[in-house]
């Protein structure tokens, strides 16, 4: 009986440790099992470099063992287990760890995607350049352009040389080997070089501006109706490449309207042009000087030539037309002090009697009495003056009867005939 009981003690013992070693490759099995779970995991924790949660998983991964699985006596086994032999098992589990880190190897691939991303803006940027280029042709070359088309003759108008410019509306050429003298349809300028009468106002400018346009140039005249007036001047519109001098100088304002029939083709052209420098006024349709007040009330009493028509007239004929209107009298509201002249630009006298002057209204006449008109002679019709150094003509009117903003005179002989007009 004695000498059985060492063997008793000794396969109690050997129970231990097995149990020992039981657990202890249980609790092995436990970490292999969780560190497998942990490779499983997204990329994402161990990028954000956050292993704390790994202490956490744990409890949730162990398995429940059975009945059957689980020793009797683990704890006094574990109680009686060498505390060195537990040290020299426990490190083995840190070793287990670096697996984690194959799983940070996937982290490349990770760049690897943004690859794709790379941008390749330097070649819009190379694409913009050619554009830069395309705007450096030199543009500004195409304003050297602007040198004026040489005059193409049409069968209306011949091409001239301009000799000299005689005054506003008068200039010599050489036409076919031989110098005319030309007078401008359809327009009048103040005077400069008439014989018998002082420079008018704006006259030299009205000359500049003839001499700026026409001086030196290739000219092409253009022929209306009449050829010549009875200075011999031939009559035409005078055009400089595309632009017709005679209207430049209405537009400028150096220059009025002076309509005789039949050379009337461009008259609506005039007019328009004319009311436009009045409206802004231009030249002529501006401000006065104040020394300048009574050369403007007092237009000559001679009238100047013009380009009146005589081709088809017999010598020895009377040809009264007007001459000029002064539309914008002096005297406030009323403008008493307006007038409308007329003149015997023919080599014959003219009796007046029984001819009209109307103020382009109904009922806005004056009849003229018996009176000769002599050759050269002019005379003015006031609207409420009387002034018996000019014939003493009136119409009579309490009221301005010429309208500032433009009209036309019409001068009508004995038959009733419109012989003359004159706007403005």
């Amino acid at each position: 009986m004695g000498q059985a009981l060492p063997k008793k003690k000794n396969r109690k013992t050997l129970y231990i440790i097995l149990g020992g070693v039981l657990s202890i490759l249980l609790l092995c099995c436990v970490l292999v099992v969780i560190v497998g779970q942990r490779e499983g995991e997204p990329e994402t924790a161990l990028v954000s470099g956050s292993p704390g949660p790994t202490s956490t998983a744990i409890p949730s991964e162990i398995p429940t063992l059975t009945a059957d699985q689980r020793p009797k006596s683990i704890s006094p086994v574990i109680a009686s287990t060498p505390t060195a032999t537990i040290a020299t098992i426990v490190p083995a589990v840190p070793n287990l760890t670096p697996s984690h880190t194959v799983a940070a190897s996937s982290t490349p691939t990770r760049t690897e995607t943004q690859t794709p991303t790379r941008t390749d803006t330097p070649q819009p940027t190379e694409t913009s350049v050619p554009t830069a280029t395309a705007t450096a042709p030199p543009s500004p070359a195409a304003t050297s352009t602007l040198t004026p088309a040489p005059p193409t003759p049409t069968p209306l108008r011949v091409p001239a040389q301009v000799l000299r410019v005689i005054d506003g509306d008068t200039i010599e050429v050489s036409l076919e080997g031989q110098p005319y003298k030309v007078r401008y349809i359809g327009i009048d300028t103040p005077e400069t070089v008439h014989p018998t009468e002082a420079v008018q106002w704006m006259g030299p400018q009205a000359t500049e501006a003839n001499r700026r346009l026409v001086e030196g140039q290739t000219v092409l005249l253009e022929k209306d109706v009449s050829e010549t007036d009875k200075y011999g001047r031939l009559l035409r519109y005078v055009w400089v490449g595309e632009l017709m001098v005679n209207a430049e100088l209405v537009r400028l304002g150096f220059a009025q309207v002076s309509t005789y029939p039949p050379d009337v083709r461009y008259q609506d052209t005039f007019l328009q042009l004319q009311r436009e420098a009045r409206d802004a006024g231009r030249g002529l349709w501006g401000e006065q000087p104040a020394a300048a007040e009574p050369t403007t009330t007092s237009v000559p009493t001679e009238v100047p030539p013009s380009p009146e028509p005589t081709a088809e007239q017999p010598q020895g004929e009377a040809n009264v037309v007007i001459a000029h209107i002064f539309y914008n009298g002096v005297v406030p509201s009323v403008e008493s002090d307006e007038f409308a002249e007329i003149a015997n630009q023919g080599s014959a006298p003219a009796n007046l009697k029984g001819w009209r002057l109307n103020a382009d209204d109904p009922g806005q006449d004056f009849i003229f009495p018996d009176f000769v008109l002599a050759p050269g002679q002019s005379c003015r019709v006031y609207t409420n003056e009387h002034h018996p150094e000019s014939c003493g003509f009136s119409f009579g009117s309490g009221r301005a009867i010429w309208a500032n903003k433009g009209e036309c005179g019409h001068l009508f002989d004995a038959s009733g005939q419109e012989v003359s007009t004159w706007c403005y």
